[in-house]
């Protein structure tokens, strides 16, 4: 017969082996494995300002990923452009029921290197004089760079005389040269500076002062030209004695208060803006105030010819104001 104190004993051995058993699977042969972080690195891990890297990520066995530094939860696996302005750690956080692993990885960021000094200076281009008036010239030109500008000028290629713009830096120039004298020749140059101080000149370039204007003024009461043929010999009508010219007539009408005791009248032969050649024709009787005198004016043909123009002076070379009718 079993003794009932000896199964007693048994029964409560087996009932503690049977406890320390689940004890052991729930709390650790049972438990799942914690993630695995295959890998998590920033390639390249050392930049500078400006630049990116990419951190990237592969986690396995996770529920749960995430990353500080306001990226938050991700996906298990994945990658990111960052582009930190100053040295950070990013630390990524993987979940699951068997527990957590971290990792850190720090992303140097050093500082943009400094720029190159600037040694170059201004390019100058499209340098320009534009007459104003007979004592008042504006010159002009354009840097490739922003910068100040100057003009230096005179009779002679030791100049003399120096005209500033104010300290704004601007790609256009412009400066007014006044006060010269009409009909003198004038050497310049222009200068421009950077913002850096490198300094650039331009060539010496030459400009003519325009004549002072005649007081007188006249009134073209009309005028044309054209093309017209003569016989050359006097005899012979024949086509091969014929000479062709080029012509312009009209009349004009003294509206000055003043008699004018002579007048220059130029005829201007052009093709397209390009003068071609010239003929003078000299008035030679006084021209009382009011009074009306005609003009023809010709010049042998030459077919390049498409406009002709006149202009008027006095017996001193001035240029006289011409006004329509």
């Amino acid at each position: 017969m079993i003794d009932v104190k000896a199964r007693y004993s048994w029964y409560l051995v087996s009932f503690w082996w049977l406890v320390l058993l689940l004890i052991c699977c729930s709390g650790t042969a049972c438990r799942p494995k914690p993630p695995a972080i295959v890998d998590f690195s920033a390639a390249p891990s050392e930049i500078t300002v400006g630049e990116s890297t990419i951190l990237r990520w592969s986690i396995e066995g996770a529920t749960a990923v995430s990353i500080d530094q306001g990226i938050g939860n991700v996906a298990a696996t994945g990658s990111m452009k960052l582009s930190p302005t100053k040295t950070v750690a990013y630390t990524l956080t993987a979940t699951n029921a068997g527990g957590t692993v971290s990792k850190s990885v720090v992303i140097s960021v050093g500082a943009a290197p400094s720029p190159a000094p600037d040694v170059k200076a201004p390019v100058i281009t499209n340098v320009l004089a534009s007459y104003e008036s007979e004592t008042k010239v504006l010159i002009s030109w354009v840097t490739n760079e922003p910068s100040t500008g100057q003009v230096e000028y005179g009779k002679t290629t030791d100049y003399g005389f120096v005209v500033a713009s104010n300290e704004n830096l601007t790609t256009t120039h412009s400066i007014n040269l006044s006060g010269l004298e009409p009909n003198t020749i004038y050497h310049y140059r222009v200068k421009s500076k950077d913002k850096a101080g490198n300094e650039a000149a331009s060539t010496d370039y030459t400009l003519v002062t325009p004549a002072p204007k005649s007081p007188y003024v006249l009134e073209l009461q009309w005028s044309e030209w054209g093309r017209r043929t003569e016989d050359a010999s006097g005899f012979d009508v024949e086509p091969v004695n014929m000479r062709k010219f080029l012509f312009i007539k009209g009349s004009v009408r003294n509206s000055s208060r003043a008699t004018l005791r002579g007048v220059i009248c130029t005829m201007n032969c052009w093709h397209g803006n390009t003068l071609v050649k010239s003929e003078i024709y000299v008035h030679h009787g006084p021209t009382m105030p009011g009074q009306v005198f005609n003009f023809d004016i010709e010049t042998a043909d030459d077919p390049s010819i498409d406009k002709v123009t006149i202009e008027f002076s006095d017996s001193l070379g001035q240029e006289i104001q011409v006004i329509e009718k």
